[in-house]
């Protein structure tokens, strides 16, 4: 069984997240934040969109998260399960 830590990072501008070689990565917006997109799917509020690789696979993509301007402010939780090495 492969050993990983757990990243939990916030994020709250339009930016491109690298998965930097994790297991699994999760984008979670909670049920008060801006309207966002991550890869030009919308995520929904209070929803999850949880991407896990194949047993012994690394996640080495680039994700686009891009938030649409309006009363809300702008926030998402990304999870990323990462080995340890």
């Amino acid at each position: 069984m492969a050993k990983t830590r757990t990243e939990n990072i916030a994020y709250s501008k339009s930016q491109y997240i690298s998965a930097d070689g994790c297991y699994a990565i999760s984008f979670f917006r909670p049920s008060s934040a801006a309207a966002v997109q991550v890869e030009g799917i919308d995520i929904e509020a209070g929803q999850t969109l949880s991407i896990k690789q194949n047993v012994g696979d690394e996640d080495w993509s680039t994700y686009e998260l891009v938030f649409y301007s309006g009363t809300a402010t702008n926030e998402m939780h990304v999870t990323k399960i990462m080995p340890i090495k």
